[in-house]
């Protein structure tokens, strides 16, 4: 019993709370956002079961990508090694393994701060002969196993599993993956006594016999949630601030192509001026991995390189790549580097994917996004959340009781930043997707009339009255200057008496 406290001690409150109510039940969700510490919970679920059932058990850790296998792996295996938990993992996928010198890094320092973890092997294979192999050895070792799957991989688990007791406990990462067909059919294959889905934002359809997350016989129930506004006001994420941005020109669908590399490039630099105590790290999303291949061969592209600027791009088109600033590496070199760069205040960071970054990347740093297609609510909400973390000296304040979350002046990074390069354009699915963004931000506490800047100011938009502050919205926002006319007529309008401008804004203008 005492050694179960003092894994839950391990925990922030919350996350406590969270593997409470897992552990209290066979099966269910836990939505959290993303950056909150997802992991260190899963991490805690499969700590308590191995202490309280020591010896041979199995367990699986579920996820959609293979680079995302190698990030909880990394984590669950901190975790267990600073626990004095030893055990066994293994890999099953495509990907090969894993950067063992990291691992070995974290069993040393374990050690030196008084665990007993000896080294060894992590095994890799999608064959039935390696997973029975790796399974026979964890038994005769009487140590529990765990392994780290893709969803499209973990039915030869179970094909191997014949003659061993079922699964102990399955977690399932970014589990708002099952509810697409390709991966669903994985909630039905695998057999365990216990399953939990983890996840930033819960995906339903319309029936709760489908495949979405309201049919509780195929996930349970939800048995902890917290919503992004509960993060920030603790301190584990900061507040979104949109960043409206004018580049040279207005931008439609014609000459998105031709302009995209100057979007880019003016965009950053526009972002950097904002920046008062950090330089820009920016996670764009591109439309696709042309956009990429585009941006890499473009004059934009050198200009930036020889200004200092890291450029780091991903995508699973194999003339893309992992590359970091021209060249090719490895999947976790990248993830490696990606990481320092990070962490490094003197770095200015530009990061290009394509649907490969949007989930789980443990990136800290990022100073804003640069959504360039449509996202929907789950990948913006992934998307944004590489960009939610706090600044590390920042967390530190706020857990010591050094500064609380609402002195902004005081942190190093106060906002992370939604960059929307020429906004007004007449495109309707341009307008139509910062509509959607400033929707999905209200649930982080986003109030568009505090929270939106402009290319020429750097603390936003101060509380306004209205009508009279329609001039200094003029002023500030001149983006928006087209439409100021037509919301004054609206402004007393009975049906629209009790909406603010920013309301306004959105709701008839799509701004």
């Amino acid at each position: 019993m005492e050694s179960r406290i003092n894994i839950l001690d391990r925990l922030y409150p919350y996350q406590k709370e969270a593997v409470a109510s897992a552990i209290s039940r066979e099966k269910g969700i836990v939505c959290m956002p993303t950056g909150v510490g997802k992991t260190f919970c899963q991490a805690a679920i499969i700590a308590d079961d191995i202490i309280k059932n020591s010896g041979f058990r199995m367990y699986v850790v579920n996820a959609p990508r293979i680079v995302l296998t190698y990030q909880l792996l990394k984590e669950v295996y901190g975790f267990l090694v600073d626990a004095k938990i030893e055990a066994r993992y293994m890999f099953v996928h495509s990907g090969g393994k894993t950067n063992e010198k990291e691992l070995e890094d974290i069993r040393i320092k374990a050690n030196l701060d008084g665990a007993s973890i000896p080294f060894s092997e992590i095994g890799s294979g999608t064959s039935m002969s390696d997973i029975r192999g790796m399974m026979f050895k964890a038994k005769e070792q009487n140590l529990p196993l765990i392994f780290f799957s893709t969803y499209n991989s973990a039915e030869r688990i179970e094909d191997a599993r014949e003659g061993f007791n079922p699964i102990s406990i399955i977690l399932n990462d970014e589990a708002h993956y099952l509810v697409q067909e390709q991966f669903h059919d994985i909630l039905h294959t695998l057999k365990s006594e216990r399953c939990y889905f983890f996840t930033a934002t819960t995906i339903s359809t319309p029936s709760d016999t489908g495949r979405g997350m309201n049919n509780s016989e195929s996930y349970g129930e939800l048995l902890y949630s917290m919503i992004p506004r509960q993060a920030i006001e603790l301190g584990k994420m900061v507040r979104p601030r949109l960043h409206f941005v004018i580049t040279d020109g207005v931008y439609n669908v014609d000459d998105y192509n031709r302009s995209l590399n100057k979007i880019i490039k003016d965009t950053f630099e526009q972002h950097g001026k904002i920046l008062t105590k950090r330089l820009p790290k920016v996670l764009v999303s591109a439309k696709g991995t042309q956009d990429i291949i585009n941006f890499l061969n473009s004059r934009e592209y050198s200009q930036l390189i020889n200004a200092g600027v890291s450029i780091y791009a991903v995508a699973s088109n194999g003339e893309v790549g992992n590359n970091i600033n021209g060249e090719q590496v490895n999947r976790q070199d990248f993830l490696r580097r990606l990481k320092m760069d990070g962490l490094d205040i003197t770095k200015k960071l530009i990061v290009l994917h394509y649907d490969i970054l949007a989930e789980g990347i443990d990136v800290s740093g990022f100073s804003g996004i640069m959504p360039l297609r449509t996202l929907s609510k789950s990948k913006f909400l992934q998307t944004y959340g590489r960009s939610a973390r706090p600044d590390i000296d920042d967390r530190k304040k706020i857990d010591t009781n050094v500064i609380c979350v609402n002195d902004l002046e005081l942190m190093n990074k106060p906002y992370a930043y939604i960059m929307i390069p020429s906004v007004y354009n007449g495109n309707e699915d341009d307008k139509a997707n910062v509509i959607q963004l400033i929707t999905e931000l209200r649930d982080y506490g986003f109030n568009p009339n505090e929270d939106i800047v402009g290319m020429d100011r750097i603390h936003g938009v101060s509380e306004i009255d209205q009508p009279d502050g329609l001039n200094e919205l003029r002023r500030r926002l001149p983006n928006v200057g087209q439409t100021i006319e037509k919301l004054e007529a609206q402004l007393e309008a009975e049906k629209h008496a009790e909406l603010s401008i920013s309301d306004l804004l959105i709701k008839q203008f799509g701004l």
